[in-house]
């Protein structure tokens, strides 16, 4: 039974050894910025119109990781990371808002100076 316990915990350790950096995430700041912009732009584009796959909305999810170069387990990783920081997480939610409402001001302006005309 000792000797078990001594498997165990030599495993642990090495798991631990071998863990990536806990005090930053995989994903920095700004490209989880990036990142969660394009998924709520693939949202919002599935709630206007909605697609006949739910599937879809995955697949695209998918390419927007692709994109940025990162998997899921290491976007799922910075997620866990960053909701046990949530100082940092609001920050970046703070530059994602900023972003979103700046592309709505610029779409805006396009509509309201092409219905001027």
């Amino acid at each position: 039974m000792k000797g078990l316990r001594v498997v165990i915990l030599c495993g642990l350790l090495s798991l631990v050894a071998c863990s990536p950096d806990s005090s930053r995430p995989i994903i920095p700041e700004d490209k989880m910025a990036d990142i969660l912009i394009d998924q709520y732009l693939v949202q919002s584009a599935a709630v206007q119109r909605p697609v006949e796959k739910p599937d879809k909305v995955n697949y695209y999810y998918a390419h927007i990781l692709e994109k940025y170069h990162y998997t899921e387990a290491e976007f799922d990783s910075s997620v866990v990371w960053y909701t046990a920081h949530m100082d940092v997480y609001e920050k970046v939610y703070e530059k994602v808002m900023q972003r979103l409402q700046a592309m709505e001001d610029s779409c805006m302006s396009v509509v309201t100076s092409s219905s001027a005309q």
